[in-house]
């Protein structure tokens, strides 16, 4: 199996918190839980420990994926 890299999931998610219109950083910590469930039941990640440190990384990003959603609001009519 080929796990996604963090970079792929940081992706993903930025593209889902503009999708869901995620405005705080609680939100975003939810959808970084989703999205993670999300991926170890459609077995594209392992169930581990390393998750946990994956999802520290993720949570960590959030004020990259408030930057991006605030440039993509600028940038759209």
């Amino acid at each position: 199996m080929i796990e996604p890299s963090p970079e792929n999931l940081l992706l993903e998610l930025k593209k889902k918190a503009k999708e869901e219109l995620v405005t705080d950083e609680a939100a975003f910590e939810e959808l970084v839980d989703d999205l993670l469930a999300e991926k170890i039941e459609w077995g594209e990640l392992d169930d581990n420990e390393d998750n946990i440190a994956l999802r520290e990384d993720l949570v960590q990003r959030w004020e990259e994926v408030e930057e991006y959603m605030r440039r993509k609001e600028v940038s759209n009519p």
